[in-house]
C-alpha cells in the first residue's frame, strides 16, 4: 500500500513510557528542518479506537435494518474495512496537518507516550510510518513521576513512607513495564517491525547527543550533517528549554533537572523493591541493572 499521507509527508510517531523524555525527543525532531513533530495528539485512544468501534456498530445497525426492513435491498450498505481505515486515516491526517508544516518538511509527526499501546493500529493506518521509542531508567521515571504528582497537588508524593509515595512509584513501575513490554511485543510480532522502529535510551542521548541524534536522523533518512546536529543541539539544550544549567533543579518545572541517576537517594528500599518486581525482567535487556 502506498503512503497515505498527502503530498510529500511521511508519518512519524514518538512514544515511550510517560516521563521518559518523549517531550525532549519531540523537540529534537521538530528542530530538524525536514521534520515537523507536535504533541500530544492522542489519536489512537481518543480517535482511532472509538471511531473504528463506532463505524463497526454502524455497520451492524445497517445489516440489522437491511434484514428486518429491506429484505436484502437496503439503499445503504455497510462500510468495508478498507473504507473504515480510510475514514479514520483521513481524520488523523487532517488533524496532523494543523501543525501547518513549513516548506522543506518531509516527515509529519506526533508525540504521544501512549502510542506504545497503539502501534498495531498506527501501522495499519499508516503503512509508511516510522516510530521513535525513547526509554529511560524506570527508577528515574519513578522520581520524575513523583515530582509531577507533587506539582499536580499530591502534597505527600515526595514523602517516603507515605501511601501516596508508594502508590505513585507503583503506578510508574507498572506503566513502564506495560509501555516497554508493548514495544518489545510489537518488534517481535513480525520480522519487518524492527525496521520500522528506532529505540533511543535517554541516558545515552545525554552522554552522546551528537552520536545518538546522528543515528536517529539516519534512520529517518534526513540530513545528519554536523552543522544540522549542532543547530538541533542548541535549540533543544536543557538550558535553552528550562532557563537553568543542567543539573540545577526546579521542582516546579516540567524540565526539572535534566540528568540521569537522580533516583539515588530519592527512592527508599521499598520503592526499589516495587520497581524490581514490576520492571526487573525488562531492565537488563534495555541496558539497565535491575535492583537486587
Amino acid at each position: 500500500m502506498s503512503d497515505p499521507t498527502p503530498g510529500r509527508f511521511r508519518p512519524l510517531f514518538v512514544l515511550g513510557s510517560p516521563k521518559s523524555g518523549t517531550t525532549w525527543m519531540q523537540k529534537i525532531l521538530d528542530a530538524h528542518p525536514a521534520i515537523a513533530c507536535a504533541g500530544e495528539g492522542h489519536f489512537v485512544e481518543r480517535i482511532v479506537i472509538p471511531m473504528v468501534r463506532l463505524l463497526r456498530e454502524y455497520n451492524d445497525k445497517l445489516k440489522q435494518v437491511d434484514e428486518r426492513v429491506f429484505q436484502g435491498k437496503a439503499p445503504y450498505q455497510p462500510l468495508d474495512e478498507h473504507e473504515i481505515v480510510q475514514i479514520v486515516r483521513d481524520l488523523v491526517v487532517k488533524l496532523m496537518l494543523r501543525q501547518q508544516p513549513p516548506p522543506g518538511v518531509s516527515w509529519l509527526g506526533d508525540k504521544t507516550p501512549r502510542y506504545t499501546e497503539g502501534l498495531k493500529e498506527l501501522k495499519i493506518l499508516f503503512p509508511g510510518a516510522r516510530f521513535v521509542h525513547i526509554v529511560r531508567d524506570p527508577r528515574d521515571v519513578a522520581v520524575s513521576r513523583l515530582f509531577h504528582a507533587r506539582r499536580a497537588g499530591f502534597d505527600d508524593a515526595l514523602t517516603a513512607g507515605s501511601a501516596t509515595y508508594y502508590e505513585m512509584v507503583t503506578n510508574a513501575a507498572t506503566a513502564w513495564a506495560l509501555h516497554n513490554g508493548n514495544v518489545d511485543a510489537f518488534i517481535a510480532a513480525t520480522p519487518g517491525n524492527a525496521a520500522l522502529l528506532h529505540r533511543v535510551r535517554y541516558e545515552t542521548m545525554l552522554a552522546d547527543f551528537d552520536g545518538v541524534v546522528a543515528g536517529l536522523f539516519a534512520f529517518l533518512e534526513v540530513d545528519s550533517d554536523p552543522a544540522v546536529i549542532a543547530s538541533v543541539r542548541e535549540a533543544t539544550d536543557f538550558e535553552r528549554l528550562s532557563g537553568r544549567k543542567q543539573g540545577d533543579e526546579d521542582p516546579s518545572s516540567f524540565f526539572r533537572k535534566g540528568i540521569a541517576g537522580d533516583w539515588q537517594g530519592r527512592l527508599d528500599n521499598q520503592a526499589l523493591d516495587i520497581i524490581a518486581t514490576h520492571c526487573g525482567s525488562l531492565m537488563r535487556p534495555l541496558g539497565y541493572v535491575a535492583p537486587s
